[in-house]
């Protein structure tokens, strides 16, 4: 946790080969705060960005945070509000790993949403 890390890394090979499993088992064993999310199981791109947004605060609730304020991340329809609310989220924790599983076969996604999550580590 305390080495630098890229902003975005892309896990990418040939369908059941354990590479869901290894990012886990890896991401468990670091003791990094970290959230997975199924991107499979999003219909629209909108339901993709709120389950991340409940992801994070899960993870954070589980690791440090029980009483964290959930009211203010209801609604998170633009890439742009969910970098906003993960700012907000992430303000008072070190290092946060977001795992994407699944992200090539989103449903109904818009043509900029792989490029706006791969930049989601520079900011």
């Amino acid at each position: 946790p305390s080495l630098p890390s890229p902003p975005s890394l892309v896990v990418h090979g040939l369908e059941a080969t354990g590479k869901s499993s290894i990012v886990k088992s890896c991401l468990r064993s670091s003791g990094l705060l970290h959230a997975i999310v199924n991107s499979r199981e999003s219909i629209t791109a909108r339901h993709l960005l709120e389950r991340t947004v409940a992801s994070c605060l899960k993870a954070l609730k589980a690791a440090s945070d029980p009483d964290i304020d959930v009211s203010p991340y209801g609604y998170c329809e633009s890439i742009s509000a969910l970098a906003v609310h993960l700012q907000r989220l992430l303000q008072a924790h070190g290092k946060f790993v977001l795992v994407f599983d699944g992200i090539d076969r989103q449903r109904e996604a818009p043509p900029t949403l792989l490029p706006a999550l791969a930049r989601f580590g520079e900011v």
